[in-house]
């Protein structure tokens, strides 16, 4: 049995050596640590094993190699992991060579703490010198460092079981945020198998081949994609997790560029999958393939999709920290989406034209100067209603006030923008930007006819219609700027310049939460930028967006959620 753990050991060794020959870096960046070290822990491992126990057939230091050999394969992982932490990495073959040997490295590792068991011990060395009594422990003194020793190496021992399990087998996860209400609520753990989905080695794309079957419904965890996924982030993200268990979670570096925690990874639900393109409008998504043309109601969906947290069952509810609005407000969004849906835009168009014609007769021109807002802001609705009665006063007086308005009032009814056939939620905006319109236009009119009467400026808010225009034009600004994102999303992937369908591709999904109002998923970037209601319409109202739907490519999955074990009253398998 001795000839067979030298064997190991020997073996154990040589690939340790031809580890560190492939830690070797000639690049000016930390990758130069990854050799020094490598051949700091493989020199140690060499002195102690062959030169101070196989060579002098003494199993006198058995105890210290024993250690060496466990923790060598964990030292080198480290190096490892500097090698590809530099700016420029190591090609592809070059990583499979260096995982082989140090798998070879871990397994003999496993094999030499099989045999160094202390009920085999006596047969693996037998006819060694200088062989110990594995089993006993001192006394005194002694027994006091040993006991601290020991503990330390159990420690640090557990640290790097956990980093491998956490890489390979499964990772705890606190759910952070109440995205994914009333499935998952904040603060609850769950554990996550990562075994079926491609675990990888870090800063690699070599490890266990992906057995993932993902399919609409999924609970998976996911990189963030609105953070940068290049090398350069992800050697921060590894060299982050490192630190986090090294110092007992006590240091998180996984942060911003403004030092704030990073939301990565998510935890989201699978609503699209390969070969699908999306859309979603009023709540409702909707997808076609290639075999169907016509978009349909995904139904799966509609059962996962959280969209009044006010309707949960009170158990759920009372622990649900953050409501975007109150059941009255959820039916009042529910009434305006039906009458946009429901209006008739010849009645539309006639208002339109109604509203333009009546404020001319109160333009009086008394200045040279054409309309201008007084804003970049333009043309944004909420710009729009703010400034509604100063800009009001402008068009009275600008020499093109009246044509100005006018042209706004009815750009959208040229034949080629009204009878334009649209996608749903195109034709949805399209309406939604003709009902700012109306609003505003009618809250413009009623200005020029109240200081056309004479009216006191303090007693507008007792005319009745200038009220009601004004409570349309809240629950229009409520509307677009707080929930139209949440609530819908244009059709994804979008079609290509000739108005082809194109598809999830191959191994791409899409994700969303489960609490729709809470949710920063793919649909959405991190950041506003200004976007028009209606793209067809010169004289669009705009808003403040961030609609950017994305997919995100299996390999960016982690895992799935598998198992909650806290809180103790929510304990249970992840259905």
């Amino acid at each position: 049995m001795n000839k067979k753990i030298s064997l190991y050991y020997y073996i154990q060794l040589g690939c340790a050596a031809l580890f560190s020959v492939f830690a070797l870096s000639f690049k000016p960046d930390i990758s130069l640590l990854a050799f020094p070290l490598s051949v700091i822990f493989t020199g140690l491992s060499v002195y102690f094993i062959y030169f101070r126990m196989i060579k002098t057939g003494s199993a006198k230091n058995a105890t210290a190699c024993y250690k060496i050999s466990q923790y060598l394969p964990f030292a080198l992982l480290l190096t490892f992991i500097l090698r590809r932490a530099g700016k420029y990495g190591v090609p592809y073959w070059y990583d499979i060579v260096t995982v082989l040997l140090w798998t070879v490295i871990f397994v003999t590792s496993l094999i030499i703490s099989w045999h160094m068991n202390p009920k085999r011990t006596a047969q693996t060395f037998k006819g060694w010198k200088q062989v110990p009594d594995f089993s006993k422990k001192p006394k005194g003194k002694a027994r006091i460092v040993f006991e601290i020793v020991d503990w330390i190496d159990a420690i640090i021992g557990a640290i790097f079981d956990v980093l491998l399990i956490q890489i390979f087998l499964f990772q705890l996860y606190v759910i952070p945020s109440e995205s994914m209400v009333p499935t998952f609520l904040v603060k609850d753990r769950v554990v996550v198998s990562k075994v079926n989905c491609g675990p990888k080695f870090p800063l690699t794309d070599v490890g266990l081949p992906d057995f993932g079957n993902y399919k609409r419904g999924d609970i998976v965890v996911l990189r963030n994609p609105h953070y940068s996924l290049d090398r350069k982030s992800e050697v921060k993200t590894v060299t982050s997790q490192l630190v986090y268990m090294l110092t007992f979670m006590a240091v998180n570096l996984n942060k911003d560029e403004n030092g704030e925690l990073k939301a990565d990874p998510l935890v989201k639900r699978i609503a699209g999958v390969p070969g699908e393109q999306l859309v979603m409008q009023d709540g409702f998504l909707y997808s076609r393939t290639k075999e169907s043309d016509e978009f349909k109601v995904v139904e799966k969906d509609s059962k996962f999709a959280t969209w009044n947290l006010n309707e949960l069952r009170p158990g759920i509810k009372a622990k649900v920290q953050t409501f975007p609005f109150t059941q009255e407000q959820y039916e009042k969004m529910l009434r305006l989406e039906e009458e946009r849906r429901n209006m008739n835009m010849s009645v539309a168009e006639l208002q339109a034209s109604e509203i333009a014609a009546k404020f001319s007769k109160y333009c009086k021109y008394s200045s040279s100067e054409k309309f201008t807002f007084d804003s970049d802001e333009g043309l944004n609705e909420f710009h729009l209603f703010e400034s509604a009665e100063s800009i009001a006063a402008k068009l009275l007086s600008a020499a093109d006030g009246s044509n100005w308005f006018s042209q706004f009032m009815l750009s959208w009814t040229k034949p080629e923008i009204k009878n334009k056939v649209r996608d749903m939620y195109s034709e949805a905006n399209f309406r939604l930007n003709v009902m700012v319109k109306l609003c505003f236009g009618n809250i413009v009119l009623r200005a020029a006819e109240l200081h056309a009467s004479g009216t006191d400026y303090a007693d507008w808010k007792n005319d009745a219609l200038w009220r009601q225009y004004w409570e349309q034009a809240e629950l229009l600004n409520w509307y677009i700027q707080g929930l139209l994102d949440e609530r819908n999303m244009p059709v994804f992937p979008p079609c290509d310049a000739d108005g082809n369908p194109r598809y999830l591709p191959q191994d791409c999904y899409f994700m969303m939460g489960d609490n729709r109002f809470n949710s920063l998923d793919l649909r959405h970037s991190m950041d506003y930028e200004p976007a028009v209601l209606c793209a067809d319409d010169p004289l669009s109202v705009s808003y403040y967006s961030m609609m950017a739907p994305q997919y995100i490519n299996k390999k960016y999955i982690i895992g799935k959620p598998v198992y909650r074990f806290m809180p103790a009253g929510r304990i249970g398998k992840i259905r």
